[in-house]
């Protein structure tokens, strides 16, 4: 979680990052791809990956209106119960993850930073 905290550090919780997509690789492997734009928002200055592996629960967006979403509070990214819980906003607890409109909780979580 330490590192998972740093990066979230590192990108200020992705506000006004955009995610480009959700690609389902199975039935329960998912993986998000989050962009931190420039000042302008028109060049890509980092790219994110996070796999999340044996999902629990989910509430996804089709990969089209993902461009649209108010990313202005970011992203949450919490463990408890040993679940790692994904969720746009900014929260501390999966009570926020799972009242998210866009939330993916899971046993495993791995992250690519490009």
């Amino acid at each position: 979680m330490e590192a998972i905290n740093a990066l979230l550090e590192k990108h200020n919780k992705f506000k006004y990052a955009q995610i480009r997509t959700i690609e389902q690789l199975s039935d329960d492997t998912r993986t998000v791809t989050i962009v931190v734009l420039d000042d302008d928002g028109e060049e890509d200055l980092h790219t994110v990956r996070i796999e999340f592996k044996d999902i629990k629960s989910s509430r996804i967006l089709l990969n089209d209106v993902l461009g649209y979403l108010d990313m202005s509070f970011g992203i949450s990214i919490i463990k408890e119960n040993d679940l790692y819980g994904f969720a746009l906003g900014n929260g501390s607890a999966m009570l926020h993850v799972h009242n998210a409109p866009l939330y993916i909780v899971s046993s495993s979580i791995k992250i690519e930073e490009q």
